[in-house]
């Protein structure tokens, strides 16, 4: 059975913060990505994220244990997977297409809209454009643009507003959810050794593959 998480509609739009007490963040559940699919062994470092809606955008808020933080990407639509990362890929109720969001540390992101099959892919992914990727607002606790890793690293986290305006532009199709309708997702923490890659919905190929939307778990919006 997918794996199912609630999404909370808000009264009142969260703030970017880490904290969660007396914020609208509380009526979030946490999900965490505690799937390590192609765990051979070492530690298993804890990732949570909790998302919320309203009528106008998507929230997000992760919280990422982290030793080694380091990030180098800077461009819009770059290989930000490959720095310390968070990831939300999800259909938008589309069932044939999804998004994937790709974040880094200092706030840096892709987001492209593609086929939940590759070999439907004709050329490159469609990607956000940069005038509606400045609508997008994330708040980071690593100061940037990049970042070395340092001896005293633990932790990090990153909060993210997404409008549904945004998304449709970038779609092409009408994303906003209304009460009880449901987004194919997942969610996953990258840039770390193949060990250390989590994931909320678990994931069951041999392969290091994100791309799987054939397991992905279940957003329901409340």
């Amino acid at each position: 059975m997918a794996r199912e998480y609630t999404v909370p509609y808000t009264e009142t739009a969260p703030p970017h913060t880490d904290r969660v007490v007396d914020t609208p963040w509380e009526t979030a559940a946490l999900l965490e990505m505690d799937q390590f699919n192609w765990y051979e062994g070492g530690p298993q470092p804890r990732t949570t994220a909790r998302f919320l809606f309203d009528d106008t955008a998507l929230y997000s808020q992760f919280h990422v244990e982290d030793d080694e933080i380091s990030s180098e990407v800077t461009e819009l639509n770059g290989p930000t997977y490959q720095d310390s990362s968070v990831e939300l890929f999800a259909d938008a109720g589309a069932r044939d297409y999804y998004f994937n969001f790709e974040v880094n540390c200092c706030g840096y992101f892709l987001l492209a809209w593609q086929p939940y099959d590759p070999a439907e892919l004709e050329g490159d992914r469609d990607v956000i454009a940069p005038e509606m990727a400045e609508r997008i607002a994330l708040t980071s606790s690593i100061e940037g643009p990049t970042r070395e890793p340092h001896p005293e690293d633990e932790e990090w986290w990153l909060t993210a507003t997404i409008p549904f305006e945004v998304l449709s532009a970038v779609t092409g199709r009408n994303v906003a959810p209304t009460s009880g309708d449901v987004w194919e997702a997942n969610v996953y923490r990258s840039g770390v050794p193949s060990s250390q890659l989590a994931s909320w919905s678990p994931i069951l190929t041999d392969e290091h593959e994100y791309h799987s939307p054939e397991y992905f778990g279940r957003f329901v919006f409340v």
